[in-house]
């Protein structure tokens, strides 16, 4: 309301990027049968991109230095051409993918076995790094200022951006920056109880190794550590995930017009980053100890259970009722009811604090954690106005980095159900008309979707947004 600020931020580029980059991959697959229950599909595959250039060589670079401790030191930038190339990255060459697959029927046709492992590489996140490495002085503007921490503020609506000597690039990547990939493994027993009832229990694991992380080194407890260069992120790829999921899985087959399955998944999935699986990446708090960044997945979710039944309703042509053509039958027949369901427990937050200057001043925010005091962060009787124990949490002290963990908070969980009711009437030749009706969350459950966990909002541990209620779609379709 005064006309100051806490930090200004500017970036702009009027040049014209053309970026270039090589790629290409080899494989080779073979399924082999060396018995009559036993089927291997084997295969390897190697896949290669190289880091984007820019035609013009115009990418920008910050190469940081550390001291023995590990303390970041001083940060100066680079452009294409020597050691670095053109891409300002080294390539990496290592992306080789093996495939092995096993289907085992043990006790004849009844029992089949299956287990698989596998390597999956990410290549397009060189595509966004490219776009930062070309938003960087001298080919891009960019600016970041934040007031000081004791006095008035400097920065005014009027003139956010003074003149500045300080080194102005917002961005670096580590020029040994890996390929992130993933390994997965699988192992399923299938067993046939009945001609038309199948159990399935299940295990998956998988770990993430060279997965995105984003650093601030140029940030302290205080707020910017070497005056002479301007806020940045420093992209690296030291982060890594571990998940192990198991399942149980029931199916019964369509007999007498109806077919019902359900799977129920206990998992977990720990990392120092959720750079995959729709995680919210959020730079690290504390540079000097990554170590703390260990916790649950942004997107981990210990229980779920999902299922889906199709019921063909009894009157047409096949069925009980209404067996002999007319209007009654083709107004009432051959109609499909289905549905399927999802019940999961919630995925977790973490308690932060936002607008401290120490975050201000490093060039983020909301990227600094609360303390914790051991008290009981779950409680029974959550509500909209208090979903978790806020008594559990506090602001650090000034200088200091909250204690609290990644990920300690375990939100909502949701409850949803959909429902289809559907009619396909045959037309000459290949053509027909389908009819349907659709509801998603059918009941207008309310699935709390997010709880505030900011320590200084005024809706601190309120549930603040609900997911979609019920939805209904009524379509036709004509095929030819």
């Amino acid at each position: 309301m005064l006309g100051y600020a806490q930090s200004t931020t500017l970036a702009y580029s009027a040049v014209h990027d053309q970026f270039l980059a090589d790629s290409y991959d080899f494989f080779v697959q073979d399924d082999w049968r060396p018995r009559g229950n036993l089927t291997l599909n084997l295969g390897l595959r190697y896949e290669f991109i190289s880091p984007y250039h820019e035609a013009n060589n115009q990418l920008a670079n910050l190469i940081t230095q550390f001291n023995a401790a590990g303390s970041f030191q001083t940060a100066a930038p680079v452009s294409p051409g020597g050691v670095y190339g053109r891409g300002l990255v080294n390539p990496d060459r290592n992306n080789f993918a093996p495939r092995v697959g096993i289907a085992w029927k043990p006790l004849g046709n009844k029992t089949v076995v299956r287990a698989g492992y596998s390597i999956n590489y990410n290549l397009g996140q060189l595509g966004s790094i490219v776009q930062n490495l070309a938003a960087q002085p001298p080919y891009a503007i960019t600016e970041t200022n934040a007031v000081a921490a004791t006095g008035p503020s400097t920065l005014t609506l009027a003139s956010g951006f003074p003149p500045s000597t300080a080194l102005r690039n917002n961005y670096g990547i580590d020029p040994n920056y890996r390929t992130a990939y993933v390994q997965m493994w699988n192992l399923n027993i299938q067993h046939e109880l009945t001609p038309t009832l199948l159990v399935n229990v299940g295990y998956t694991g998988s770990k993430g190794t060279a997965l995105d992380m984003l650093r601030t080194p140029n940030r302290g407890p205080n707020g910017t550590l070497n005056l002479a260069i301007e806020p940045f992120n420093w992209e690296t790829s030291q982060g890594s995930s571990i998940l192990h999921a198991a399942s149980v899985r029931l199916r019964k087959r369509m007999t007498n017009g109806v077919a019902v399955g359900g799977t129920y998944t206990y998992s977990k999935s720990i990392d120092n980053a959720s750079s995959i699986g729709g995680g919210t990446q959020v730079v690290a708090q504390d540079d000097t100890n990554l170590r703390a960044e260990r916790g649950l997945s942004s997107f981990d979710q210990r229980h779920k259970l999902t299922g889906d039944w199709t019921l063909e309703l009894p009157w047409g042509e096949g069925r009980k009722w209404l067996t002999k053509p007319g209007i009654a039958q083709k107004a009432l027949g051959d109609w499909l009811l289905q549905s399927n369901f999802s019940v999961a427990s919630g995925t977790p937050f973490t308690a932060r604090v936002l607008g401290s200057y120490a975050d201000v001043a490093g060039g983020t925010n909301g990227t600094l954690r609360a303390d914790y005091n051991g008290a009981p962060i779950q409680i029974g009787d959550r509500s909209l106005k208090q979903w978790f124990n806020t008594a559990a949490f506090t602001i650090p002290a000034a200088g200091t980095y909250g204690n609290s963990g990644r990920n300690t908070i375990i939100g909502p969980g949701s409850w949803l159900m959909s429902l289809v009711l559907s009619k396909n009437i045959p037309l000459k030749d290949s053509m027909g008309l389908e009819m349907r009706a659709e509801a998603d969350n059918v009941l207008n459950h309310a699935n709390y979707s997010g709880i505030d966990t900011t320590l200084n909002s005024p809706t601190y541990g309120q549930v603040t947004s609900v997911a979609s209620m019920r939805k209904m779609v009524l379509s036709v379709h004509y095929r030819f």
